[in-house]
């Protein structure tokens, strides 16, 4: 055979190929269809088992379940079947699951179910009832299988819409869709009333069907225009929150039990209490005393217990936080996205009840259409039966006479008596006139002698005045569109009288939740900053007990209140803004990490290495700080600054009490080596790089903005640059080259000018 090669562009191969494995994936695993609501995957597991189970026989292993799925109509990872089988199976996530489990499925709390071996399962009483009853009715709808062995169904012939019901999430290339679960009686009637009226306006619908309802139950939080979005557009977004009761639990403490959960927190109410914890440690609940899952079979009950004597109002602030800060309250992403004739379409409430409404009654006439083919075939073969009782001797004269069944058979359709031999003269012109069905032939030579009895004949006249009056009624519901609509609602309303459940989540618009900050209590403290740029806060009597040290030892030392903030000012012109509140809880969160008991005791000990300043602001670690000190003494007082170019200026306090992060108080370039408080009767020394010295009075430096270039503080020589700079009175000594020297030692003169060039200070 010839070798033949075929070229292929690799760009349009991979692109063809990736377009039909995304659809693949779109319409063939991740969404649900329109009409009954499930993926392949659930419609196959749901066909599986009424094919093994009914809901009052035994359940079967999940091992036999997911086989036969796999092996009949799923050609996929057991795995993802099991997965989709348990998902079905669990309470918390489908108010009225399609499959009754026993074993261990799993809990709320995240914890898988036990392996596919262990767990058994069969069809749910509901499912079989909204849907596995009429199945049969739709046997020729059927397609292959994927090897051609068996045949599936394309749809499940739901008598609600399950869509809404049961809710669906899935993740497809490109898409998703994440329909949340609904109340069956709210949905029925929803689907009656536009049922009735197709014109029916959305604001009408949702006064009967309000909103989801979860199977967690919890709260949600949305107004009614909110609402009319998302289900106008099938897309929006909605707060749901758990329900939270204060519970008694003696001795004068209360505990905060959560009763219900938001459907969001399915899962994941270990890493809530774990967020509780974490917020417990960093000081922000600091009346919860414990944390415990007290939960039972019959629901969840999350408790945080608080300390005696927490007044109401702290409560309210401790369940604020559980709502902001640790999950409590979530968004659910609302993404109505499913399958409508081979396609993914986002669609809202109308548009669903639209497609299901069309869906329905396409059911409902295939449904009747084949009842009435049914009792027709009956009232034909029964009417038979009766009259061949009535000539019951001449049918068993033929029956006997002849050779073979098809003889007799002819001679009952056609009344051909050629080929039987009759006993009585006059028995074959009676014969002659028989024109019996071909099923009434079939039904006379299948019939029992019992028949005959006299009682069995009286039932076979009941049975076909049954039909007939079957007939008459399926007759007319497929002539009248409005009895079939009544039908169809009479139905639904009866599965709702049997499986609906009471509403369990609550709708209602919340006010935005706002936290109170807990107060305060001001203290002294000392902030410390080291050569390496740690920070760290210690309490005032340490700083006292061991200034000398830390004076000799940190760049930078200050008593403030540690509900002050800290200015930090750096040589390139700006000024970053930390809470000293923050850093004391960093300290804490640090000690709690490695383990250290502090006892209350927030603030840092003196051999502690602190943190990086840069944890706390936006500084590249390039920059030197030539001062910092509290905003709110800052405030009060008049800064002096003084940069390389031998320029000064004075600013007032005030200009800096900002509550932005990062100001700058200089000009692009400027380099600055003197920042520091002044007073009116100090002096400034300026040393530069070439030896010059010189000493000027703060007040005849201006007062300008804190964006203001400054004036000339000393007059520089050609490739001069002023390299240090100090602020004091009379009585001050600067640290100049390892030596103090006092302020005296410089001369005064008169702001810019040249200064003295001075080799040495003895």
């Amino acid at each position: 055979m010839p070798e033949k090669i075929i070229s292929v562009d690799y760009n349009d191969e991979m692109g063809q190929s990736y377009i039909d494995y995304a659809l693949s994936v779109i319409t063939d695993r991740a969404l649900p269809d329109v009409r009954d609501g499930l993926k392949p995957v659930q419609r196959r597991i749901l066909y599986t088992l009424s094919e093994l189970t009914k809901s009052n026989t035994p359940h079967r292993k999940c091992a036999r379940i997911v086989g036969d799925a796999m092996g009949k109509y799923h050609p996929h990872g057991d795995s993802s079947i099991y997965e989709g089988l348990v998902n079905m199976a669990q309470n918390w996530k489908m108010a009225i699951p399609l499959v009754d489990p026993h074993g261990n499925f799993g809990a709320v709390d995240g914890s898988g179910a036990a392996a596919m071996r262990y767990t058994e399962a069969r069809i749910s009483e509901y499912t079989e009832d909204a849907c596995m009853k009429d199945i049969s009715y739709f046997k020729d709808s059927f397609v292959p299988n994927f090897d051609g062995t068996e045949t599936e169904p394309t749809f499940l012939p739901f008598q609600v819409p399950n869509l809404l019901i049961s809710g669906s999430t899935g993740i497809a290339v490109g898409m998703a869709t994440n329909i949340p679960t609904h109340n069956l009686g709210e949905v029925v009637d929803a689907l009656s009333a536009y049922m009735q009226n197709p014109d029916i306006s959305l604001d009408e619908l949702l006064d009967i069907m309000p909103g989801p309802d979860f199977a967690t139950g919890g709260i949600i939080n949305a107004s009614r225009e909110d609402l009319l979005n998302v289900y106008s557009t099938g897309l929006g977004k909605i707060k749901v929150r758990g329900k939270v009761e204060i519970r008694d639990i003696g001795y004068g403490r209360k505990s905060i039990c959560i009763t219900e959960i938001p459907t969001t927190m399915i899962g994941s109410t270990a890493s809530f209490l774990d967020n509780v914890a974490a917020l417990v440690r960093n000081r922000e609940l600091p009346a919860v005393v414990d944390i415990a899952d007290r939960g039972d079979k019959n629901g969840e009950c999350l408790c945080i217990d608080v300390k005696k004597g927490t007044s109401e109002e702290e409560i309210e602030n401790i369940i604020n936080i559980l709502y902001k800060k640790a999950g409590l309250e979530d968004t659910f992403g609302v993404n109505i996205n499913c399958i409508n004739d081979g396609k993914p379409e986002v669609m809202g409430l109308k548009r669903i009840f639209e497609l299901y409404s069309a869906f329905k009654k396409e059911i409902y006439n295939t449904k009747y259409t084949k009842l009435l083919a049914a009792e027709e075939d009956t009232k034909e073969i029964k009417s038979g039966l009766i009259e061949a009782v009535d000539c019951i001797d001449l049918i068993i004269e033929i029956l006997r006479g002849a050779k073979n069944t098809a003889d007799a058979r002819n001679c009952l359709i056609h009344g051909d008596t050629s080929k039987i031999k009759f006993r009585f003269e006059g028995s074959e012109l009676d014969a002659r006139e028989l024109r019996f069905t071909e099923k009434q032939a079939d039904a006379i030579l299948a019939m029992r002698l019992q028949r005959l009895i006299g009682l069995e004949v009286l039932a076979l006249k009941k049975e076909l005045a049954d039909a007939e009056k079957k007939i008459k009624k399926y007759t007319s519901l497929l002539k009248d569109e409005k009895k079939m609509l009544a039908q169809m609602i009479s139905d639904m309303q009866e599965i709702k009288e049997k499986h609906a459940l009471p509403r369990r989540t609550k709708i209602a618009k919340f006010q935005e939740i706002k936290i109170k900050a807990p107060e305060q209590v001001a203290k002294d403290v000392a902030v410390l900053l080291d050569r390496f740029f740690y920070i760290k806060v210690i309490d005032d009597s340490v700083y006292n007990k061991n200034v000398e040290q830390i004076k000799n030892d940190y760049r930078h030392s200050f008593i403030c209140s540690n509900t002050d903030r800290i200015g930090i000012f750096t040589d390139n012109g700006n000024m970053y803004t930390i809470k000293v509140a923050d850093i004391i809880k960093q300290q804490a969160k640090k000690n709690v990490a490695k383990g250290k008991k502090d006892s209350g005791g927030l603030l840092g000990r003196l051999s502690d290495k602190g943190i990086q300043i840069f944890d706390f602001c936006n500084m590249n670690g390039d920059e030197n700080i030539p001062f910092m000190g509290s905003i709110e003494q800052i405030a009060t007082q008049t800064l002096v600054f003084a940069n390389s170019d031998g320029l000064a200026k004075r600013v007032e306090g005030s200009n800096f009490d900002v509550t932005r992060k990062m100001i700058s108080f200089g000009k692009e370039n400027e380099t600055f080596c003197l920042v520091a408080p002044c007073l009116e009767s100090d002096f400034v020394v300026c040393c530069t790089k070439d030896g010059y010295y010189l000493r000027v009075a703060c007040n005849e430096i201006p007062t300008r903005g804190r964006s203001a270039g400054g004036v000339k503080l000393i007059g520089l020589t050609e490739n001069d640059e002023l390299t240090e700079a100090y602020c004091g009175s009379v009585k001050d000594e600067f640290l100049h080259k390892e030596q103090l020297v006092p302020f005296t030692k410089i001369k005064i003169a008169k702001r810019g000018a040249k200064g003295i060039k001075m080799r040495s200070f003895n």
